[in-house]
């Protein structure tokens, strides 16, 4: 995962075909990447600047761009030297009263009047509607700084530029540049992994076979196409579904696995993994025994899936000396999931890092706490972490303690160590502060402290 005090770029990525011709603007893969997304051709140039600034009022506004795309203006301000200005909290990006967004974009340039204070983010969104964070443009330090390039989203159709300030200043924006294709398939397809050809043979079980679903898609399938597997024997069963690239835990530590699954038998166990190819990297999650396996039913057999990415890897556990990530844990690659499943179908597959709860998932029967120890308590949240806004306090306070964040056995700056003094039914209250724009949320856990 990714703090505040010790930002990262990182991306999100989803699987691209090729879109309708003339619809409108996705992100295609940066060129340092698997070039399985890369197909942007006949490219043309989106730009906005003072040119063709929004009218505003009252702060908001919309506009409708050359190809047809409308963007939509919150908070902000006029900038007669560019496009806007940008007040706390204020953003600009692709409305979802654009249909289909827009598609192709290969590189975004943006540039700004250096002396702002706050964040400078790049946002995407699967609908226009539900926005994630893919990248702090800027950060409070980087005063100086006037423009950045950056090829860090592809395929996603909804993008938005979003400051934040803690000085409640403004950003001024001079220009946002994209390079496009415009080329394309149909609506929302582009950031929809749950392919046939993104399944990894290698790591499917040989009772199950796979095939491309296009009757039988989930209720909320942004696209039409999914992946069915069916078991052919009684025997346990597994499945390999890869994003279409490679990524490093670094790149999407903040953000969050989510599926649609088709199962009729869904409340039997079952696990998941990140892997590359067929090696798991990190731990496996059990429905059964992690909160932060979340799901929901969406209608009949289907159900919706999330997993926030630091329940499989996180980068800032630690605490004498135990704990620790593996070293190269931000550049291991990943490419995909492994998950214990008999006969189902899975759509809308991809990563993002939009509003979720958070989850737990402390093993307590393999590993039960003990009083005058330590403990991890295992948090997962999606989006960046504010260390030092998260609240834990106990419904004793005389039977646990947090470990401040400047206690010096603290390797990785955790906020999540705890100290038992007692034994019993110990109640702990957690608040976690995470998101471009500080999502504020609270979990609830009961741990059963023995001798």
């Amino acid at each position: 995962m990714v703090v505040k005090n010790n930002r990262k770029t990182f991306y999100f990525t989803a699987t691209m075909i090729q879109l309708l011709a003339m619809v409108g603007v996705v992100l295609a893969a940066p060129h340092q990447k698997s070039n399985f997304f890369a197909r942007a051709n006949n490219e043309a140039t989106l730009i906005l600047d003072n040119s063709n600034s929004p009218t505003l009022i009252a702060g908001e506004g919309t506009k409708v761009d050359s190809k047809g795309v409308t963007w939509e203006y919150h908070n902000a301000s006029d900038y007669n030297q560019g496009h806007v200005a940008l007040n706390h909290q204020g953003y600009f990006g692709v409305s979802s009263n654009s249909a289909y967004g827009v598609t192709g974009i290969d590189v975004l340039t943006v540039t700004f009047e250096a002396g702002s204070l706050g964040e400078l983010w790049l946002l995407n969104s699967v609908d226009g509607s539900n926005w994630g964070e893919v990248e702090m443009l800027k950060t409070p330090e980087e005063t100086s700084k006037t423009s950045v390039t950056t090829s860090s989203i592809a395929n996603w159709r909804y993008i938005r530029l979003y400051y934040h300030s803690d000085s409640d200043d403004s950003i001024n924006i001079n220009s946002l540049a994209a390079s496009y294709s415009c080329v394309g398939v149909d609506e929302l397809e582009d950031v929809d992994g749950a392919k046939v050809g993104n399944v990894i043979a290698s790591g499917v079980s040989s009772n199950m076979t796979y095939t491309a679903e296009y009757s039988e898609i989930s209720p909320r399938s942004i696209g039409g196409e999914a992946v069915r597997f069916t078991k052919t024997d009684s025997k346990s069963s597994y499945l390999t579904l890869g994003f279409g690239q490679v990524y490093t835990v670094g790149q999407i530590q903040n953000a969050k696995v989510e599926f649609d699954m088709q199962t009729a038998n869904f409340n039997y166990g079952k696990s998941i993994a990140l892997v590359k190819d067929t090696a798991t990297i990190g731990s496996t999650i059990w429905s059964t025994q992690a909160s932060s396996y979340q799901w929901s039913n969406i209608e009949g057999n289907w159900y919706h899936i999330e997993v926030a990415v630091d329940t499989f890897v996180t980068a800032i556990s630690g605490y004498d000396g135990g704990d620790k990530p593996h070293k190269d844990l931000l550049t291991k690659q990943i490419n995909g999931i492994k998950i214990n499943a008999g006969s189902c179908i899975i759509d809308n597959f991809k990563i993002t890092a939009t509003e979720t709860e958070l989850g737990n998932y402390n093993n307590t029967a393999q590993y039960p706490p003990k009083a005058n120890t330590v403990s991890w308590l295992k948090i997962s949240f999606v989006g960046i972490l504010y260390p030092e806004q998260v609240q834990i306090t106990f419904g004793d306070p005389g039977h646990a303690e947090r470990i401040p964040l400047d206690d010096p056995k603290l390797d990785n700056g955790s906020p999540f160590y705890i100290r038992w003094l007692t034994t019993g039914d110990i109640t702990v209250y957690v608040t976690v502060v995470s998101g471009y724009n500080r999502q504020v949320h609270t979990l609830t856990k009961t741990f059963t402290v023995a001798s």
